[in-house]
Formats: structure tokens, C-alpha cells, sequence
């Protein structure tokens, strides 16, 4: 039982008879304990021998309600009797209950006409004693107050009634306002109470006019003062936070242009910039929920797992170690450096080069690097202390790249038009290979160690025995120079990368060309197969790395979040990680695996995009290390997909003919339900237990979810079902229907109970508000409209879509209603008053749906995408991409974190989507700064302090210039960091 109200407990004192109620008396007193009222006993608090009437009045007196224990003996005993006696010349309430039968005559008359709670009804103790906590909560508080009054005006009048004791100002007044809102069965006021507080009211008179008198005579020069002060004071305050809230409204615009170009961390910078920081004054700090979603937009869909920063020039290259571990960098600021890939820390800087350095790589068991520069050198070095092994001199220009063979035998440069090998351990030259019309840009040795493959300016790639020195074949087909090329790990395939805008895979034996990969919008500077050669990463100077399918060439992910040219991007050797070197001066690392998708209902993979559908089937790894689940079964399209109450199963329908039931943490077909012809939507009863299903041959069926036998069939509409659902009760059944009507149904026997009919056009949906009171239709008439679910008759219509409503919700508090139309917009309406409250545009939104609490609503588009939505503001924070055809329907769980969408594509897939729905205010904040971005992501890039709205902050400020660290007067920081503001701020204005 919760607490019976705020504040103190209520203090019952529970009279009974020792000789034939103590046991009860301890139980009573246990169970009244666990309801949260304060019961005490005069067996367990007054001391033997001590003056029983004595304590027991004063027990009694400091109580707020007494209970009686009517029993045989109580009835009888004359202390009992004296309790009653007591109480009620106190006018304490007073609540008996039967513990044992007693004859109506042997009770006295003032206990006979009082409401008894009988515990001897048989019924338990659980129910009786509810009955008397509801009972006691009854008038709680006035109840409290006449005990606390009682108090006060005994002790006033125990120590000579001195004026000091009275009431005084509030407490006064609800003294006075408690009086007057006794009800009738309530205890009396006492005598004692009424002198109290009428001499209080007397007193606080008099005091009152001395006090005005006194006021008067000073109030005429204060005021004037005080007018003066607190107009400059709101002036200050309101001028402060309207410019709080013009910037507000500035970064907000700023983070949704980031969030439009996928920039996912500048997104999120410039939401926490203008976010309420720790310590902030919530009443001068101005909010808006607008902001918040895009902050949580950027969250969830930001893949962006390390920035390292330390370089003070272009980033040229990155490379993982092959455990994933360590990455290393090389930069135009002549050095190379080695990081930690998990925390991003710096480890080492190589240093010795005398200019750029282009390239760096590790040796396959990480324990050497090996660098390319400008000076005509290249260099081995010891990864762990980053000391210098061997200088290799032969080139007579720069040197652009040098990578080691897969057995670290052996390493290939690549300087203007010659790639030479050299002997790894001695620093010996072994071969020069040569053929190329114009400069080579990259040059790689295959896994085996017997190839080696460059590519040149010449716009052409060249492979050549490694051992000779003899060329194999020319790679022709390019139309501009080419800037690297590399083997895939089992050295079959060869891609290579051009200024042309494409990349290009071939066959290292036949040197035929194989795949294409177009996308980018600007050079490809280089190229890269994954591990497992089923996937191709390259960099582009369009500022956007890219991961592709190597067999079909489709672009399965795009990574954005540099502002420089991006000049090299490869995978970790696991490959579930990226690392990506800029002319931003930065190296990011990203999860591959990471993202929104958790888990893929796939009925068969979407047609013509080779043997993968997208990231997750073609890496093969799953979210969070749950497998992705392919489900072979539906052979045509999916209509709809809806949780179950507890988020443990999804039911899907199909025009396949069935719907299905799913385990949603693993992907496992549960169960298969036939019997329809073709199946347009299915949904699950509250208790899980059911399934109704809605058919195109005019019935619905209600499925055991268990077993998947059908139960009932629901006959009487004269078109196609488009939807069933289950009232909250799981008693009723609605449908909607193309013959204009909908329709709610017995879900026990299927008898048709009422027909909503007003509709001019066919109904695409309809379901029942939470309580089950009403029902909302959508229909290709413009309408959405709201009936009563008992009588069948309309409360009233939505207008305002210009177009055929194709889904209508209720929010769980039944408050509210979206509507979605289709090549329209989404629009939220109270559903009280039905007048529109927000809209909802960006997409050709084909459903929509509310979060569990109302704050968030999830549309599925016939653009192949699903988004979530603020339902305040009716601002989009964040698309979920996945599908790659029409959406038809987006549901979430009922705990919110997850969303589940039904697509053409022949696919239901799962979202974790829990930082747009469910991560709010400062946990919001506190949760990107600690999980989202980290380190030197935190800070504003360089590029992003030359934007105008970031002009008053210190480039040398690492603090003012971390919107992480923001805090407001409420924090400590603010107050130990001021002083050194100060100081930098008088330094800047004195330059």
C-alpha cells in the first residue's frame, strides 16, 4: 500500500483488549505499519506500574485517530471503555473494527453508530485492512490538523495562554480555513481549539495594525528605492534571458542543419552550447523541447567513437594496429604519432622526418611502423617506445606511401614514377619496379608477399611480380589519375581509388574490371577491402568516408562528421571499426557495428542489391553482440508490426496470407497464424495472450498467440478488415473497414456489438482509447473522427488533412490523438476539444504512433524511412534507415526504447531508439558527455570557432570552448573558474 499522504505519518493508537485481541492488535498494528500510517499500542509504550489514565490520555490526545478492537472482552473492560470516554471527549475520530462478533445490544450506543470494518467476515485480513487504511486516509490531512491544533492549544493554554504561543500570519489562516471546511462526520471542533484560534485571530489584529502604522511611516521612501531596484533587477534579467533565448533559437538552428548533413557531434555540440548546463537558473535559463530532440537526435544516431587530436597540420593517413588496439596517424607537421584506439590518448610521437610525412602503417604483429615522406625517406620504427630502427634512402623525390608485406618480411615504396621493395629487417633494396608514364601515388604488397600493386597519376593501376620486378597487368578504365590501390586479404581482387569520383574492384588474375562503386561527390582518396574482403571503406575529399558492398557495389553506410577533405579511412582488423585521417587536422574512430538497427525480422532479402541488404548482414554483427536474426517465412510484403505489452514478441501480417508471431530479443518464429486470405494488420491483446488479425476477405480472426489455433472469427463488414485491435480490457474487438464503416465486436463469442458509421469513404484505421471509452477512425474521407465506444456514436470529426487520413492514435492518457495522412502531414489534436495542436512535416508519412508517455511520436514514410518525432514542438529528432522501400507502419514497445517497422521490403526490423524517447534533461546532457562525446570530441573543431555564433568564445579557452564543462552560478565551478574568465577576458580586451 502507498503511503497514506505526504509529510508526517498518520498516528492511530489502536485500543483493545489484552485478554482476547493482543495477537490481533500486533498483526493489525504490523499491516497499518506496511500501509504507512503510524500505529503504536499502549502494551508496547506505557511502562508497567505507571498511571495508565495518565498515559493513556496523553496517548490518545497526541494520536490522530484511535481505532477500537470490538471484541468480548473490549466490550467489557473498563479501561477500553475509558479510552472511548477519552477519545471522544477529545473529538479524536474514532474508526471500530470487529475483530471478534459481539451482539448489537451489548455495544455501546456510542460505538453502535459509528461505520464498523469487520475482520471477522471471513474475506482474509488483506481486504479489511485496505478497507481501513481507506478509511483513515479519509479527510487525512484535516484529521492531522485537528490534532496538531489540539496540541497547540492545550500547551497555550497549560502555560497561561502568553501571546507568544498563538498563530500568527499562514498558520492563522489555514487555522481559520481549516474550521471552515469541517465536514459533518468529521470530529467536533473543540472548545479549546475555537478560544485558540479566535484569540490568535484577536492578537494577530492588533499586532497587525501596529505593524501598518509602523510600515506607513517607512514604506513611501522604500518603495521608491525598492520601485527603482527591482525594475533595474527585471530589466537585467528579462534583457538576459531574451538573449538567452535568441541564441537558443540560433543553435537550435545550427544543430538541425548539422543534424540534415549527418554531422552528428557538431549536432550535438551546439545543442549542449545553449542546453540548461549544471547549476543553471531554471528560471532565467530558457528550454525547449525542439532543442532537447535534437540533441537527443544526434545521441542516437551519431556513430563517431574517438576524435584524436594532437596534430597541428592535415592528417594524411590512419591505420589500426592488427588487434585494433593502437592507431597511427601521419601529418604534415613532419611527425607520425601512435594512439590508444579505445581511450584516444596519445602513446608516442615519431619524430626525425625533415618534412611532410605521408604515409603510416603497422607491421602485421604491431610491434614496428613504418613511414613515408617527403624528405625521399622512409622509416621503421619501434611501435612501443616510437625510437628509430632504420632509414631507407634510394627515391630521389617523395615518398607517398610504405607498407609492409603480410609476413613483415618485406616493404614497398612508392615515390614519383617507381615503387621499390625493400628487405624489412637489413633496410636492403630487393627490386624497383617500373613502367608507369606519369607519378605513383600508392604501391601495396599482396597477403602472399608474391604481388605488388601501384597506382600511378598515369590513370592506371599496375600489379607486378614482387620477386622480378616484372610487370603482370595494367588496370585501364579510370579517367583521371588514381590515388591507391590495394589487395583484397586474399589477394584475389584489387580496388583502387581515383580523382575521378569512383572506385573500382578487379580481378587480379584477368585484370578485368569487376564492380564500380559511384557515390561520392568528390575524389576518392583511397581504398580499402575489410578483412573478410566482403566489404570496401574508402575517403573522399567530399569531407565523407563510405563503407560498400564489394559484390553488389551498393553504399551501405556513409560516415560525415569531418570538415576537411578525408584522405584515408580503413577498418580495424575485427572490422567493427573505422579510423579516419583529415585535412581537419583530425583522425576519428568510428562503430561500424553501432548504430540504431537491433535486429532484422527478414522474410527475404530486398531484391537486386547483391547478397546483402545493408551493414549489419553483410558484417554479420549484431548490435550490442545479439545476433541479427533472418526469419524465412513471409513471401510477400508486411503491412504491419506491433509489439506485445511486455516487448518480448512481435506479431507481423502479411499479404503472404499469415502473420506471425516472433521473439523480439532473438528473431525466432514463434508461431504461424493461417486462415486469412491476405492479411493487412494483426495486433496483440493486453495480456499477450491473443492475436487479432484483419483480412482483404472481410473478416477478422482472433489467434490463441501462444499456439496460433484460431479462436473466432468476426463476420459482418462487406469489404475488406484494415485493421483490428483489442480494447484495453481485452473484451472488445474494433475494426475498420473499406465499406465505410468500422465496427466493435465481443472478443469472447465475435458477436457485433455496435456499427460506427459516418464515414464517407473506406476506413484504414481504428483503435480504442486506453480506458476504452473511445474510439478514433481514419478514412480516406479527410476525416479522422472520435466515437463513443459504448453506444456507437460519434463524437466528433479532425479536419484540417488535406489528404486520406491513413492512421489515427490515441496518446496513453487518452488526452491526445495523431493522425497521419498519406502525402500529407502528421498532425497531434486534443482530443477533447479536437482542436489541432502541432504538425508534423518532412516526410510522406504513411503511419504514426505515440511513446508510451505522449512526448515522442514514430511515423513510418513511403520514403523507405521511419523517424521520431517531439510531440511538443512536432520537430523531427531522428530518422531511422534501414528499409529500402515503403514503410508502412512504426510502433513502439511499450517501455519506449524500442521501435518496430513493417515495410514492402519484406522486412520487419527492431530500433533501439532509447536516447530519443527516453533519456531526458540533465540525464540527457550528463549521458552525452559521457558516453557520446568523448575526449577531444567535446571541444568545438577549429572550423566551427570561425562560425559567427561562436565569436566570444577563447580558441585558447579548452574550457569555454567544451560545452560539456558549461555550469551555471548554482555549480561550484562557476564560481572557482570565474576569476581566471575575468583575467582572460581583461587580456583579450587589453590586446
Amino acid at each position: 500500500m502507498a503511503d497514506p499522504g505526504a509529510g508526517e505519518k498518520l498516528k492511530v493508537f489502536i485500543s483493545y483488549s489484552r485478554r482476547d485481541s493482543a495477537a490481533f492488535a500486533d498483526e493489525l498494528m504490523a499491516g497499518l505499519e506496511v500501509a504507512g500510517f503510524a500505529p503504536f499500542l499502549d502494551r508496547h509504550d506505557i511502562a508497567a506500574g505507571e498511571d495508565w489514565e495518565a498515559r493513556l490520555g496523553g496517548l490518545i490526545a497526541q494520536s490522530d485517530t484511535v481505532v477500537f478492537v470490538i471484541s468480548p472482552e473490549a466490550i467489557k473492560s473498563e479501561q477500553c471503555t475509558w479510552e472511548v470516554d477519552r477519545t471522544l471527549e477529545l473529538s479524536k475520530r474514532l474508526l471500530p473494527v470487529i475483530f471478534k462478533s459481539v451482539p448489537d445490544h451489548d455495544i455501546p450506543e456510542k460505538l453502535r453508530r459509528l461505520q464498523f470494518v469487520s475482520f471477522d467476515s471471513g474475506t482474509g485480513f488483506a481486504r479489511p485492512l485496505s478497507q481501513l487504511a481507506e478509511a483513515l486516509r479519509v479527510d487525512l490531512d484535516w484529521i492531522r490538523e485537528h490534532t496538531r491544533l489540539g496540541d497547540l492549544a492545550r500547551r497555550w493554554d497549560a502555560r497561561g495562554r502568553p501571546e507568544s504561543l498563538l498563530l500568527r500570519g499562514d498558520d492563522l489562516d489555514a487555522a481559520k480555513a481549516w474550521m471552515a471546511a469541517r465536514k459533518a462526520a468529521a470530529p467536533e471542533i473543540t472548545d479549546a481549539q475555537r478560544t485558540f484560534v479566535r484569540t490568535s485571530d484577536e492578537a494577530e489584529t492588533s499586532r497587525l495594525g501596529r505593524e501598518r502604522a509602523q510600515l506607513r511611516r517607512s514604506a513611501r521612501l522604500l518603495w521608491a528605492v525598492a520601485s527603482l531596484v527591482l525594475l533595474w533587477f527585471g530589466y537585467v534579467l528579462w534583457k538576459d534571458y531574451d538573449v538567452a533565448r535568441r541564441e537558443l533559437n540560433v543553435f537550435t538552428a545550427r544543430a538541425t542543419d548539422a543534424l540534415n548533413d549527418e554531422q552528428f557531434d557538431r549536432a550535438m555540440r551546439y545543442a549542449l552550447q545553449v542546453y540548461p548546463a549544471r547549476g543553471d537558473l531554471p528560471w532565467i535559463t530558457p528550454f525547449s523541447t525542439e532543442l532537447e530532440g535534437k540533441l537527443a537526435g544526434g545521441a542516437l544516431s551519431t556513430r563517431l567513437h574517438r576524435q584524436l587530436n594532437g596534430h597541428s597540420k592535415p592528417v594524411k593517413t590512419a591505420a589500426f594496429s592488427g588487434d585494433g588496439k593502437l592507431v597511427v596517424t601521419a601529418s604534415d607537421d613532419n611527425t607520425a604519432r601512435i594512439w590508444d584506439a579505445e581511450s584516444g590518448g596519445e602513446i608516442a610521437v615519431l619524430k626525425g622526418h625533415t618534412d611532410n610525412v605521408l604515409s603510416a602503417a603497422f607491421s602485421g604483429d604491431g610491434k614496428r611502423v613504418a613511414t613515408a615522406s617527403r624528405d625521399s625517406t622512409a622509416r621503421i620504427w619501434d611501435a612501443g617506445g616510437g625510437t628509430e630502427i632504420a632509414v631507407l634512402k634510394g627515391h630521389d623525390g617523395a615518398i607517398f606511401s610504405a607498407a609492409f608485406s603480410a609476413d613483415d618480411k618485406r616493404l614497398v615504396t612508392m615515390s614519383d614514377r617507381t615503387a621499390r621493395i625493400w628487405d624489412a629487417e637489413s633496410g636492403n633494396e630487393i627490386a624497383v619496379l617500373k613502367g608507369h608514364t606519369d607519378g605513383m601515388d600508392s604501391a601495396a604488397i599482396s597477403g602472399d608477399g608474391k604481388l605488388v600493386v601501384t597506382a600511378s597519376e598515369d590513370a592506371t593501376a599496375r600489379i607486378w611480380d614482387a620477386k622480378s620486378g616484372r610487370e603482370i597487368a595494367v588496370l585501364k578504365n579510370h579517367d583521371s589519375a588514381l590515388n591507391n590501390a590495394t589487395f583484397s586479404a586474399d589477394g584475389k581482387r584489387v580496388v583502387t581509388a581515383s580523382r575521378d569520383s569512383i572506385a573500382r574492384i578487379w580481378d587480379t588474375k584477368t585484370g578485368k574490371e569487376i564492380t564500380v562503386l559511384k557515390g561520392h561527390a568528390g575524389p576518392v582518396s583511397s581504398a580499402v577491402f575489410s578483412g573478410d574482403g566482403k566489404l570496401v571503406m574508402t575517403a573522399s575529399y567530399d569531407l565523407t568516408a563510405r563503407i560498400w558492398d564489394a559484390e553488389s557495389g551498393n553504399a551501405v553506410l556513409v560516415l560525415k562528421g569531418h570538415t576537411g577533405s578525408v584522405f584515408t579511412a580503413v577498418f580495424s582488423g575485427d572490422g567493427k571499426r573505422v579510423v579516419t585521417a583529415s585535412a581537419d587536422s583530425t583522425a576519428r574512430i568510428w562503430d561500424v557495428e553501432s548504430g540504431n538497427e537491433v535486429a532484422r525480422l527478414l522474410a527475404r532479402l530486398a531484391p537486386k542489391r547483391g547478397k546483402s541488404g545493408d551493414i549489419g548482414d553483410i558484417l554479420g554483427l549484431p548490435w550490442e553482440g545479439k545476433q541479427i536474426a533472418v526469419l524465412k517465412g513471409h513471401t510477400d510484403k508486411l503491412h504491419s508490426a506491433t509489439f506485445s505489452a511486455d516487448g518480448k514478441r512481435v506479431v507481423t501480417a502479411s499479404d503472404d496470407s499469415t502473420a506471425r508471431v516472433w521473439d523480439a530479443g532473438g528473431g525466432t518464429e514463434m508461431a504461424v497464424l493461417k486462415g486469412h486470405d491476405d492479411m493487412l494488420g494483426a495486433a496483440f491483446s493486453a495480456d499477450d495472450k491473443r492475436v487479432v488479425t484483419a483480412s482483404k476477405d472481410k473478416t477478422a480472426r482472433i489467434w490463441d498467440a501462444d499456439s496460433g489455433n484460431e479462436i473466432a472469427v468476426l463476420k459482418g463488414h462487406t469489404d475488406s478488415v484494415n485493421s483490428a485491435a483489442f480494447s484495453g480490457d481485452g473484451k472488445r474487438v474494433v475494426t475498420s473497414s473499406e465499406d465505410k464503416t468500422a465496427r466493435i465486436w465481443d472478443a469472447g463469442g465475435g458477436a457485433e456489438l455496435a456499427v460506427l458509421e459516418g464515414h464517407t469513404a473506406k476506413v484504414h484505421r481504428a483503435a480504442f482509447s486506453a480506458d476504452g471509452k473511445r474510439v478514433v477512425t481514419a478514412s480516406s474521407d479527410k476525416t479522422a473522427r472520435i466515437w463513443d465506444a459504448e453506444n456507437g456514436t460519434e463524437i466528433g470529426a479532425l479536419k484540417g488533412h488535406d489528404r486520406e487520413v491513413r492512421s489515427a492514435a490515441f496518446s496513453a492518457d487518452g488526452k491526445l490523438v495523431v493522425t497521419a495522412a498519406v502525402f500529407d502531414n502528421v498532425r497531434i489534436w486534443n482530443a477533447e476539444s479536437r482542436k489541432e495542436i502541432a504538425v508534423m512535416k518532412g516526410h510522406l508519412v504513411s503511419s504514426a504512433a505515440f511513446s508510451a508517455d505522449g512526448k515522442r511520436v514514430a511515423t513510418a514514410s513511403w520514403d523507405g524511412k521511419a523517424r521520431i518525432w517531439d510531440a511538443e514542438s512536432g520537430k523531427e529528432i531522428a530518422v531511422l534507415k534501414g528499409h529500402n522501400i515503403i514503410v508502412y507502419t512504426a510502433a513502439f514497445s511499450g517501455d519506449s526504447k524500442r521501435v518496430v517497422t513493417a515495410s514492402m521490403d519484406h522486412t520487419a526490423r527492431i530500433w533501439d531508439v532509447t536516447w530519443a524517447t527516453l533519456m531526458r534533461d540533465d540525464a540527457l546532457r550528463e549521458g552525452v558527455c559521457a558516453e557520446k562525446l568523448i575526449g577531444a570530441a567535446q571541444e568545438f573543431t577549429d572550423g566551427e570557432m570561425e562560425d559567427p555564433v561562436l565569436r566570444g568564445i577563447d580558441k585558447n579557452d579548452p574550457i569555454a570552448r567544451n560545452p560539456c564543462l558549461r555550469r551555471g552560478p548554482l555549480s561550484l565551478d562557476y564560481w572557482t573558474r570565474l576569476p581566471g574568465q575575468l583575467w582572460r577576458s581583461t587580456l583579450r580586451l587589453a590586446r
